[in-house]
């Protein structure tokens, strides 16, 4: 995606590798909006459909694309996907009703997830924390605890620059 590659040239592998995640799982949101609309055209005679929806225009830093990120998500999750779910439900298609719903759920997650990076880039402690903080490289696995990567960091194992590195997080 374009704020992927952006996000890759700032320093931020882990956020160009949100958004490319993001941009996967709206792919699959496009595609059951297209099984569905099949599905409706099956029961219905209709060539052209049409749909308002909103989207962003922004392509300028990272930050300013996690906060249009952030708007269309919020648009999709607060008023695209309720809208499209309570149509479907007037006009008797419970089912799908209910996979719009589901989809706004994802959308809402998407829009959080943007929010915790957003704070972390705006504040500017995504490469430090002020407290120890188990680093692990994105590329390899090296693990390194510190408070923070200088900007200078290279992974010792596999020479790449500090944007491969993310906070270690598993709690599965």
């Amino acid at each position: 995606t374009l704020f992927s590659k952006i996000a890759i040239k700032e320093g931020y592998a882990l956020i160009s590798k949100i958004f490319e995640e993001t941009a996967n799982q709206e792919r699959e949101h496009g595609g059951w909006n297209y099984k569905m609309l099949q599905t409706l055209k099956k029961e219905e005679e209709f060539e052209e459909l049409k749909i308002k929806a909103e989207g962003p225009t922004t392509y300028g830093t990272t930050e300013e694309n996690l906060k249009s990120a952030i708007a269309g998500e919020d648009y999709e999750w607060q008023e695209m996907y309720p809208g499209f779910a309570d149509t479907a439900e007037k006009e008797g298609y419970p089912e799908i009703a209910k996979r719009f719903r589901a989809i706004a759920s994802a959308e809402k997650h998407h829009s959080e997830r943007y929010g915790k990076l957003l704070k972390l880039v705006g504040d500017d402690i995504f490469f430090k924390r002020g407290e120890k903080i188990v680093w692990i490289c994105l590329e390899c696995g090296y693990e390194v605890t510190m408070d923070e990567l200088p900007e200078d960091w290279k992974c010792p194992s596999c020479s790449h620059p500090r944007a491969y590195f993310m906070k270690k997080c598993e709690d599965f």
